[in-house]
């Protein structure tokens, strides 16, 4: 690392915000370009930059950057991005599911009576799960939160707000696994807006 980078480095560890905002400042448009050239979706790109710069400041005090600012940004970004396009993936994946199985369910009316006993009894175990499982799976899912605003919002780290959605998304499969596609329908819940 250049030297300004290792005195950057050092005041964004203190939580030196002006420090902070400078490297923001400096790398934004950079990691917005990289991200649009890919995804092509301006509010889902600006988002993850958002993401990338808030696990970078909640972390702070911790951070091991070896190469540059623009390496270690530019790799974080990376892996936003390509986690987005899995997402997206499983989510088509899902829609094309749905849309293949429908002609199999009989009547109209047999299908509404199959979503509504699905969406309860999803409903009453999501209900049911440990108190912060269900703290975190709720904030994800339901309120679109990212892992980073999560553990800010709940004062605890991303590791720990991944086990918590881990043991939620355990939980629900398990108890759901009679329904079908109920799996699928968990697996693509868990997956989507990271």
């Amino acid at each position: 690392m250049k030297e300004i980078e290792l005195r950057l480095l050092k005041q964004i560890r203190k939580g030196n915000e002006l420090a902070f905002v400078e490297v923001y400042d400096k790398y934004w448009k950079l990691l917005f370009n990289s991200g649009y050239k890919r995804l092509r979706k301006k509010e889902i790109v600006e988002g993850l930059v958002q993401e990338v710069f808030v696990e970078m400041w909640v972390k702070r005090e911790s951070l091991e950057i070896h190469t540059s600012f623009n390496s270690y940004l530019y790799t974080a970004m990376k892996y936003k991005v390509i986690n987005q396009m899995k997402s997206q993936m499983v989510k088509e994946k899902y829609v094309a599911f749905i849309s293949s199985k429908r002609p199999s369910f009989g009547s109209e009316v047999e299908e509404k009576v199959f979503y509504k006993e699905l969406d309860e009894a999803y409903k009453k175990e999501v209900a049911e799960l440990p108190e912060k499982a269900k703290k975190v799976y709720v904030l994800k899912n339901n309120e679109g939160k990212s892992y980073a605003e999560i553990a800010q919002k709940l004062d605890i780290s991303i590791s720990t707000v991944e086990k918590h959605m881990i043991k939620a998304l355990k939980i629900l499969r398990t108890n759901l696994k009679n329904y079908s596609f109920s799996a699928i329908l968990v697996g693509v819940v868990g997956q989507m807006n990271f």
